[in-house]
């Protein structure tokens, strides 16, 4: 992921330059961007949870966290909302992939904050089960910066090293709510 920059951000009482980041380890840190100073930092895994494994692809290795790239909206809740997809594993072997909406100054869960990814879509294609597709959160990587347009939160994922079924998704999530609002599976 691409770290993001925020200027003349107020946090803890003072006037920072903020540089966010995210890593594949699942952690989210703010920056002072002058001086390195952590402002915050926070863990985007559940508990009993650990960041996924590289799925045998080593496009992406050794584990997999936070790989997209944020989008951040100054405008978004109290002090603004930075936006980002966590992958992890728990310790049963299930894989989990969850929208985040952090509070710009303090890096706190937004309301309704994470949710779940969950789809389905139509399809007759391999892996689909009564004419329905579902996404399997071990099979794709959101690889793909986030988008936020018209208070969509646009997400993308693809297969891990092309593995069958090899398939990209496409959600939208409300940007407030957090609801899913569109998704689109294509092959």
């Amino acid at each position: 992921a691409e770290p993001l920059y925020v200027p003349a951000e107020t946090i803890n009482g003072a006037t920072h330059n903020v540089l966010y980041v995210v890593t594949e380890h699942d952690s989210a840190y703010a920056f002072d961007a002058d001086n390195g100073t952590v402002l915050w930092h926070v863990s985007a895994l559940g508990a009993n949870e650990t960041p996924t494994d590289n799925r045998k692809c080593d496009q992406v290795t050794p584990e997999i966290g936070i790989t997209n790239t944020p989008v951040i909206d100054p405008k978004a809740g109290t002090h603004g909302t930075i936006y980002f997809v966590a992958a992890s594993k728990d310790s049963d072997g299930n894989y989990h992939q969850r929208l985040h909406a952090l509070d710009l100054t303090t890096g706190a869960e937004q309301s309704g904050s994470p949710v779940t990814v969950q789809a389905t879509y139509p399809s007759i294609g391999p892996q689909s089960a009564n004419g329905q597709l579902v996404f399997d959160p071990a099979q794709y990587n959101d690889r793909a910066g986030l988008l936020l347009l018209n208070g969509v939160v646009y997400i993308a994922w693809s297969s891990h090293c092309d593995i069958q079924p090899y398939t990209g998704w496409v959600m939208g999530y409300n940007e407030n709510t957090l609801a899913q609002t569109t998704v689109l599976d294509v092959t």
